[in-house]
C-alpha cells in the first residue's frame, strides 16, 4: 500500500516539473486510450491547456518518440488532442511533422490559445515549438507557431511551424560581437480570402552591435518593422 501512495506521489511531482497544471489522471486516460507505451513519450514537454471558448474541452500535446534517442539527437511527432476533464479524447491528430532536436534542441511546446478567429464559427489555437542552441559565443533560439482547429473527430492544421522569433549572433563572450532578433505577431484582417481571415504579419527586426570602448561595452541598435499577409490557400495559409 505504501508503495502504491509512493508511487502516485511522484507521478503527480514529475508533472509538476515538467509541465504545468498536468492533470494526472487525464494522462492516465490519454496514453490507455492510445495504446502508447509511456516510455515511448518525451513527458518533459507533454502539455494540456484548457479551452477557453469550449465546456469541458482540453488541448493536450503529447510528443512520441519516433526512432530511438542517439547521443542527444532525437525526433519527436506530436498527438494533438482534444479531450473531455476525464480525457476521453473527442478530437486526435498525429502530426506528421517531425520535430527534431540536435545541436539546436527542443526547448519546450506550449500551447497558444490566443483568439485565432480565422474564419465564422472557427477560432483556432496554436501550438509553439522553441528551440535553442548550446553555444555561447554563438547563441541561437527560435520559436514556431503552427494553428489548427477542429474538424469532424480531426484536427485541421492551417498554419504549418511559421518562425514567430529568432535570436542569434556571434560574440566573443566578453563584449564585442553581432546579433539580430526577429519577434513576429500575428493581427486578424478585415479581409478574407477563400472565407478565411488574412492574417497580417508585423515583424520587428533589430539589429545589435557591442563594442568595448575606452574600457566600456557599449550598444548599438537598429531596427525595422515590416508587414507581410497571409492568405488562405490551398487548404492552409501561405
Amino acid at each position: 500500500m505504501k508503495r502504491k501512495i509512493l508511487a502516485f506521489v511522484f507521478l503527480i511531482s514529475s508533472f509538476v516539473m515538467f509541465g504545468q497544471e498536468i492533470n494526472s489522471a487525464r494522462f492516465e486516460t490519454i496514453v490507455k486510450a492510445l495504446k502508447i507505451n509511456k516510455s515511448q513519450i518525451r513527458t518533459e514537454f507533454y502539455t494540456e491547456k484548457k479551452m477557453p471558448n469550449e465546456k469541458d474541452s482540453y488541448i493536450v500535446v503529447l510528443p512520441i518518440f519516433d526512432g530511438q534517442e542517439d547521443e542527444g539527437i532525437y525526433t519527436v511527432r506530436n498527438y494533438l488532442l482534444i479531450t473531455d476533464e476525464k480525457g476521453n479524447i473527442k478530437n486526435k491528430y498525429y502530426d506528421p511533422e517531425e520535430i527534431t532536436s540536435d545541436a539546436v534542441g527542443l526547448s519546450g511546446i506550449t500551447i497558444d490559445t490566443g483568439l485565432y478567429t480565422v474564419s465564422k464559427d472557427i477560432r483556432a489555437f496554436g501550438i509553439r515549438v522553441s528551440f535553442r542552441g548550446q553555444s555561447q559565443p554563438n547563441p541561437y533560439s527560435t520559436e514556431e507557431l503552427s494553428l489548427f482547429y477542429r474538424k469532424n473527430g480531426s484536427l485541421k492544421k492551417i498554419l504549418n511551424r511559421f518562425e514567430v522569433y529568432s535570436y542569434g549572433g556571434e560574440w566573443d563572450t566578453r563584449c564585442a560581437g553581432e546579433f539580430h532578433e526577429t519577434t513576429s505577431t500575428i493581427d486578424l484582417d478585415k479581409k478574407t480570402t477563400a472565407n478565411f481571415t488574412d492574417l497580417i504579419i508585423k515583424t520587428q527586426n533589430i539589429n545589435r552591435r557591442t563594442k568595448l570602448i575606452k574600457g566600456d561595452c557599449k550598444d548599438f541598435e537598429t531596427s525595422k518593422t515590416t508587414y507581410k499577409t497571409l492568405k488562405f490557400s490551398n487548404g492552409k495559409y501561405q
